[in-house]
This record gives C-alpha cells, sequence and structure tokens, in this order.
C-alpha cells in the first residue's frame, strides 16, 4: 500500500506534460469561472422564467443534496493531492468513493420522500452529485499529477452542458424535476466522456480493492465531517428561510446569494492551484515560505471581496434588478450584507486551504462544529425577527467564527515549524504509515 498511486502501463498512452503553476491556476480560472457562472446563469433562467418559486425548490434540492455528498464524499481530492509520501494507491481512492456515493443515493430517495414538495428536484439533483463524485475521484489523480487543466476542462465542460440541458427543458417544459434530470445527464456524460479515459492515462491497472482501505477511512472521515458541516454551514440559513418564510423567500435569498459565488471562482481556483504546492512546503518545513504563500491567498481573496462590497454599495439595486428582476431590487440591502459574509467567507476559505495543506484534519473537526452551532443560534435569533437580512447577518456571524478558528488552527500548525527543520507526522502528515496519519490511530 506504500507504493504510490499506480503507474501509467507502457501501452498506456501517457498523460502529457503539466502546465506550470501560472498557467495551471488560469486553467483553474477559467474553468471554475465558466462552471460558477454556469450555475448562477441557471439560477437566472429559473427566476427569469419560472419566478421565485422555482428557484426555492432548485435551492431547497441543492440545500439538501449538498451537504449529504460533500459529507460522504469524505474531501477524498484533498487526501490524494496532499499525498506526497504516496501511503495510498488510487484505487483506495476509488474503492472508498463507489459505495459512500451509493449511500448517498439511498439517502437522497428518504429526503426526497420527507420533502415531497420537491422530491423531482431533491432526487436528480442528489444523482447529478452522485456522478460528480465519480468524477472528483479522478480530479484527484489529476491533481496530484498537477494536471489542472484536465480538471478545468471537465468542469467546464460539465457546467455548460448542464446549463444547456436546464435551460432548454425548462423552457420546453417549465418543469423543474425534467430540468434538474438534465444536470444529471451533464455529469453522467462528462464522467463517461471525459474524466474516465483521462484517469485511464494516468493509472492504469486494477481501480479497484475490496475491502476499502480502513485506514484511509479513518484519516478522511473526519474531513468528510469538516467539509459536510462546511456545506451544512452555507446551506443552514437557506433550510430555516425555507422553514420559516417560504419558498419564495427562499428563492430570493438564494439568488442574492448567489452573486457572491462569482468572487469565490478567483478563491478556489487560486487556493486550488497552490494547494499542492503549499503542503510540500510545509513538509519540508519552509515556514517563511508557507507564510508567504497563504498571505498571497489570502490578499488575492480579500481584494476580489472588497470590489464585489464596493458594487454592492454603489450599483447594488440597479444589479439585482437587471440580474432577476425588479422583486430582487427591494433587497439590496440584504445583498450588501451578504458581500459583506462573502469577503469573510473568502479569507477563511483561503486560510482553509493553509489548514489542508498542513494536514491539521483533526483540529478542523471542533472548529467547524462550533461554526455550525453559532450559526443555528444566529439563524434561530435573526431569521424570525429581521427576515432574509437576519440570514444574511446570520451567515456573516459564521463565517466570522469560521476566520477566526482557521487562524488559530495555521498559527498553531506554524508554531511547530521553524526554517530547516520537517514538519512533525501530526502536523505535516505522514512520514511512515498510513497509521501514523492524524485521524488514524
Amino acid at each position: 500500500m506504500n507504493s504510490g498511486p499506480i503507474p501509467a502501463s507502457s501501452s498506456a498512452p501517457g498523460p502529457g506534460t503539466p502546465p506550470g503553476l501560472r498557467a495551471g491556476m488560469l486553467w483553474t480560472v477559467a474553468g471554475q469561472g465558466v462552471y460558477s457562472a454556469a450555475q448562477w446563469l441557471m439560477v437566472i433562467v429559473l427566476a427569469r422564467s419560472g419566478g421565485a418559486s422555482d428557484v426555492g425548490l432548485y435551492s431547497l434540492g441543492l440545500a439538501l443534496t449538498a451537504p449529504l455528498f460533500l459529507l460522504l464524499g469524505l474531501q477524498l481530492r484533498a487526501v490524494q493531492a496532499t499525498d506526497a509520501q504516496g501511503h495510498f494507491e488510487f484505487r483506495d481512492y476509488a474503492a472508498l468513493r463507489l459505495p459512500s456515493m451509493a449511500l448517498g443515493l439511498a439517502v437522497t430517495a428518504v429526503l426526497a420522500w420527507l420533502y415531497p414538495h420537491a422530491s423531482g428536484p431533491v432526487w436528480w439533483l442528489g444523482v447529478a452529485k452522485a456522478l460528480e463524485g465519480g468524477s472528483d475521484v479522478m480530479y484527484g489523480l489529476m491533481q496530484q499529477r498537477e494536471r489542472l487543466d484536465w480538471i478545468a476542462q471537465s468542469t467546464l465542460l460539465r457546467g455548460l452542458l448542464g446549463l444547456a440541458l436546464l435551460a432548454l427543458i425548462y423552457r420546453l417544459t417549465g418543469d423543474l424535476t425534467l430540468a434538474t434530470l438534465g444536470l444529471a445527464l451533464a455529469g453522467l456524460a462528462t464522467l463517461l466522456l471525459f474524466d474516465l479515459p483521462r484517469g485511464r492515462r494516468l493509472a492504469a491497472g486494477r481501480w479497484w480493492t475490496w475491502p476499502p482501505s480502513s485506514a484511509l477511512l479513518r484519516l478522511a472521515l473526519p474531513l468528510g465531517v469538516v467539509i459536510g458541516l462546511v456545506s451544512l454551514g452555507t446551506n443552514l440559513p437557506r433550510l430555516f428561510v425555507e422553514r420559516q418564510l417560504g419558498r419564495e423567500a427562499l428563492g430570493i435569498y438564494a439568488a442574492l446569494s448567489y452573486v457572491t459565488v462569482a468572487g469565490s471562482v478567483f478563491v478556489v481556483a487560486l487556493g486550488t492551484a497552490l494547494t499542492t504546492r503549499l503542503s510540500q512546503v510545509f513538509a519540508r518545513g519552509d515556514r517563511a515560505g508557507f507564510v508567504r504563500l497563504t498571505l498571497a491567498l489570502m490578499a488575492g481573496a480579500g481584494g476580489v471581496g472588497l470590489l464585489l462590497v464596493l458594487l454592492s454599495a454603489v450599483a447594488g439595486a440597479p444589479l439585482l434588478a437587471l440580474l432577476y428582476g425588479p422583486a430582487y431590487a427591494e433587497h439590496a440591502r440584504t445583498f450588501f450584507w451578504l458581500t459583506l459574509a462573502g469577503v469573510a467567507g473568502y479569507l477563511a476559505s483561503s486560510l482553509g486551504f493553509a489548514v489542508t495543506a498542513a494536514r491539521r484534519f483533526r483540529e478542523q473537526l471542533p472548529l467547524f462544529a462550533v461554526v455550525t452551532a453559532v450559526l443555528v443560534l444566529a439563524c434561530w435569533w435573526l431569521i424570525p425577527r429581521y427576515g432574509l437580512l437576519g440570514a444574511a447577518a446570520a451567515t456573516l456571524i459564521g463565517t466570522l467564527a469560521q476566520l477566526l478558528g482557521s487562524w488559530l488552527i495555521v498559527r498553531q500548525a506554524l508554531s511547530g515549524l521553524s526554517p530547516g527543520e520537517s514538519g512533525s507526522p501530526d502536523a505535516s502528515g505522514p512520514t511512515s504509515s498510513p497509521d501514523s496519519l492524524p485521524g488514524a490511530s
């Protein structure tokens, strides 16, 4: 199990030359940018053609399925991309991902039964997420080999195809269930036609082992819980809004929230491009280099966030009217508070990449448990009293708690490093065997 990823056989076509860091980041920005724009345009299509009610149902489906599949995805891509010493083979990751996605589909069926008014969108969005999980395990392999261009091309393809199918089906039928079926078809086509063939170029041979690696499960499970809590934190205000203010209010709130996704594209792209480099710098004990890369990531994230806040302050109402219609422009104040939450979220995400690169896996679980508790209390207190503005304020409170906690973890991780020294096993990840990894005991 210590032999690293399965090498390509001599008869398999080679993976080619990976792009450099700058080119990889540009590819990632392009892929994530197009994908996020496509997700945003889906909301605009639903808002313009169907109204806030269907936007609310679509957002409810995402709010229920996204945390579930991120939890069960176990952040295997991040674990694989930072496994610089090759303790696990690709088949270990693939063998763990397949049953976890099957479990996700079973839970999705239960959620569809519990929410009969949204059962169709919930089910097909769950199927789309499961197929995306299949692509994601390929992305981990690609990222480990620094083929960020392939990840970007796949993400771009899935986004554009999903947008085309959803928009076409929805405009022809007006049926949201059929439109979300289009997203599942886009995920299936991308997995079969793009991701699997390129995965084979990087890892030939057997992709399956049974039973799945218990050491990998113990390592990744805390990360899965963490990312599930992160996604739950993003979606908790939406669930509270749907329960307390109704489906149409959720549609409005979700549409306003999607604007901040534009800024997150740059943050995710830069963080994805730097994750492997950050993990390598930390593993060799280069404290100054790690701090420099982390601060650069935070500076870029903060700059994008401040530009978005300025835009919302100067032209929030006209922008919302242009994108969604006059009814949404009435909520410009809520939009401004959401952009403030976006700035805090971008900075917290930047530190989150640093925390993962430092392989501080155990510390993330209590952090996000606390963040989730803070967010629940804020939603419970603010939304009934202040409506959508209260939901935005609760989101800001949650992201500030995440930012503070992430900073404390990074600070603690750096305290064990000094220039020229190797990171400790607990801080920098595996040094001998999978059983010595954080979370594997």
